[in-house]
């Protein structure tokens, strides 16, 4: 799993913060975690392509975050994509889709599919599992997203399956979990060659909340925690009133659930980059394995 910050602002972008949008990348595909204005152009920034996105996932309706999902479409469609995209939000964002592509004359070449959520919900991909759980932004309706890739086999024991007279030829089914028979009749299993499965890697992001409980128990344990860190500690006040965190409490966050990585975004326009330096430096003796997001940063998990 590998994850580019795409876009790392709050609600007023900067010249070096888009609008929020988070790229997670698995073999062969990505997904998006927000969709501000500016995110095509980030992703074409950062390599990524348009051929290998599948599915888009909105926190919340608020403007900094899915206003980048229309242009977009729009860019798709005159690239001629023939693949269905699927868009996962709370409920609203069909109705405006659907008003832009009548008045903006947006009629997509290709399939979009809106599936809107009220309700805590999760959804198995197969390599990965997605889970949009509800934060407290507010009086607006915000979910945090869980993306847990699937669990991978356990490492293949070679000396063994030697040992067991298993030709090369069969050692690719056990490690689909299919048992076999050697040529000279013995019955082999999976379990016999195969090492403990290994758990996927566990990512979490909640872009606009206050602390909750929620974050932290979808977080336990999870290899990336990505909070919202509006506001430095000394404009906890002005957090507490719209509905954001500052770095101090996303850092207690992480800490509550010792998560391994903290990476800390949606930063307000009032902090320029020498000032996100003192931030992460102030972070670190919180919470010691935390960074600042940057836009275009990439992390391997």
């Amino acid at each position: 799993m590998k994850v580019i910050f795409l876009g790392t602002g709050g609600a007023v972008p900067t010249l070096e913060r888009s609008h929020p949008a988070i790229a997670v990348f698995f073999d062969g595909e990505y997904i998006l975690l927000d969709a501000g204005e500016g995110t095509q152009k980030q992703i074409m920034r950062s390599g990524l392509g348009f051929a290998k996105l599948t599915r888009v996932f909105i926190s919340h309706l608020h403007g900094d975050h899915f206003l980048g999902l229309f242009p977009m479409i729009q860019t798709l469609s005159l690239l001629r994509r023939k693949k269905r995209l699927e868009i996962y939000s709370p409920v609203g964002l069909k109705d405006v889709l659907q008003e832009l592509i009548d008045k903006a004359y947006l009629e997509p070449r290709f399939e979009v599919k809106v599936f809107e959520i009220d309700n805590d919900s999760s959804f198995d991909f197969g390599k990965y599992e997605v889970k949009m759980f509800h934060v407290f932004h507010g009086d607006t309706e915000t979910f945090g997203i869980r993306v847990k890739e699937a669990d991978k086999p356990g490492k293949f024991d070679v000396k063994k399956a030697n040992e067991l007279g298993v030709p090369i030829t069969l050692r690719g089914l056990l490690q689909k979990g299919i048992p076999i028979k050697t040529p000279s009749g013995r019955l082999v299993l999976p379990q016999d060659v195969m090492g403990p499965p290994r758990r996927g890697k566990l990512l979490v992001y909640s872009a606009d909340t206050r602390p909750c409980k929620s974050v932290i128990h979808h977080a336990m344990g999870a290899d990336l925690l990505i909070h919202d860190s509006t506001f430095r500690d000394d404009l906890r006040e002005r957090a507490e009133k719209t509905g954001h965190s500052t770095v101090g409490e996303a850092c207690e966050v992480a800490m509550k659930a010792r998560v391994k990585k903290l990476a800390l975004t949606h930063f307000s326009a009032r902090y320029k980059n020498e000032d996100l330096d003192k931030i992460e430096k102030e972070a670190k003796s919180l919470f010691n394995n935390v960074f600042v997001a940057k836009d275009l940063l990439s992390v391997e998990l």
